[in-house]
């Protein structure tokens, strides 16, 4: 079963032959400077077992910076799930429970953040509130599976889809980019909804998600977030899946203005499904 954009220096010759030449300076604006990273801390989830003949796990940093275009929230934080040779990180709710996933047969790499106490088979557990992220499927069949209930050109031939149908009632919204090969799109699934391509849906809150495939036949990657009407759901899952579009596979094929764009999109689009009655 079962990783940021790039930043260019702006030069200050324009500024210097200006000078040289004694030309005014007066209709000339310096390149504003760039916005000094945001670092946060990161709460290390504990470790999974992985099995025999494998690379140590992933060393979890004390801290991270912030992608460019993600605000966390107060009420939420970084978590750092560590895997063989890698560290993938995902927003949440501060002191909620991270429970880590290994698929050792197919390297599948999976993390669950929930109230309560620890889950010992997260991946097969109802929870009624949970932020949850697929980083590595294992496969190419389940890269098509992972995506393919909600993004059809994800199974198209030659590829074939085994994911069951979607419910009606879920809200699809493709995120635009200009990568031809890179499909995102956004999921809202009413409350008390069980949509089976999202196995954490079914609560009695409303769950907004994020597919991200990369034609022909993958990686895939997902996110799910569900967090209670009460606990001022948008900001947190504004920030859960922004962070995960802008540290994921997918944000290696965007532009640092598709990525932007991508995120204000998927912003307004978690914000107006999350503010539905």
């Amino acid at each position: 079963m079962r990783g940021t954009p790039r930043r260019r220096r702006t030069g200050v010759l324009a500024a210097a032959a200006l000078l040289c030449a004694g030309g005014p300076l007066s209709s000339w604006a310096a390149p504003a400077a760039a916005a000094a990273a945001v670092t946060v801390p990161v709460r290390a989830c504990p470790a999974e077992q992985t099995g025999p003949g494998l690379p140590p796990l992933g060393a979890v940093p004390a801290s991270v910076a912030l992608p460019d275009g993600v605000t966390l929230p107060p009420t939420a934080a970084v978590y750092g799930a560590r895997y063989p040779g890698e560290v993938h990180y995902l927003v949440a709710p501060s002191g909620w429970t991270c429970d880590v996933v290994f698929f050792s047969a197919d390297g599948g790499e999976e993390a669950y953040v929930h109230p309560g106490a620890p889950a010992a088979d997260p991946a097969n557990t109802r929870f009624t509130s949970v932020v949850q992220a697929v980083f590595i499927s294992g496969g190419a069949q389940t890269n098509i599976d992972l995506a393919c209930g909600f993004i059809p050109r994800a199974g198209a031939a030659p590829n074939t889809c085994n994911a069951p149908p979607r419910l009606p009632a879920d809200q699809l919204h493709p995120v635009p980019t200009h990568a031809p090969n890179l499909l995102l799109t956004a999921v809202g699934v009413p409350p008390d909804a069980r949509e089976p391509n999202l196995p954490t849906t079914g609560g009695p809150d409303r769950t907004v998600a994020l597919l991200t495939f990369q034609t022909p036949g993958g990686p895939a990657q997902e996110i799910t977030c569900t967090v209670p009407a009460a606990s001022a759901p948008v900001p947190t899952c504004q920030a859960a899946l922004g962070h995960f579009l802008a540290t994921g596979a997918a944000a290696e094929q965007l532009t640092r203005a598709d990525l932007a764009a991508a995120l204000t999109d998927l912003n307004t689009f978690v914000a107006a499904y999350l503010a539905q009655p």
